[in-house]
């Protein structure tokens, strides 16, 4: 059990890392970028039908959710948010439901969250989807930690 545990803990420390590398990488970029189209690359998917690595999507996201005053998405927001809404919109309950927020200790307002899918990146989740999430519904887990072993 306590190495199960342990490895739950790994995983979860080791995915918050990537984010904040990942995050801290798009802020740097931020000021000095060029526009770029907009275009919609598909999430990584998870071999295990997690959530984690279509979540992943959002790390250029991250600024944006850090700084109130930022009023324009970050580069490759929008893609990687197209990305999740494209292969696995159900993963945007995790949002809504704060698991992620929990998950990598950054706050995500549903209301700045909504405001950068659908005014800053044009994006529409499925109505279906929402639903689900406002009920409850079933989503894939965020991640998984591995079976303690014999």
């Amino acid at each position: 059990m306590a190495s199960s545990n342990k490895a739950c803990t790994a995983v979860l420390l080791l995915l918050l890392a990537l984010v904040i590398a990942t995050a801290a990488d798009a802020s740097k970029n931020i000021a000095s970028s060029e526009p770029v189209p907009k275009k919609i690359v598909p999430a990584r998917q998870d071999a295990s039908a997690t959530c984690v690595g279509s979540l992943l999507a959002l790390s250029p996201c991250l600024a944006f959710f850090e700084d109130a005053g930022m009023s324009e998405a970050p580069q490759g927001c929008c893609e990687g948010l197209g990305g999740i809404i494209q292969d696995q919109a159900a993963c945007l309950c995790h949002i809504v439901n704060h698991t992620l927020e929990r998950a990598i200790g950054v706050d995500i307002p549903d209301d700045r969250a909504f405001s950068l899918i659908g005014d800053l990146c044009g994006l529409s989740p499925p109505q279906d989807v929402m639903d689900t999430c406002a009920n409850g519904g079933e989503v894939p887990p965020l991640y998984v930690c591995p079976a303690p072993s014999a």
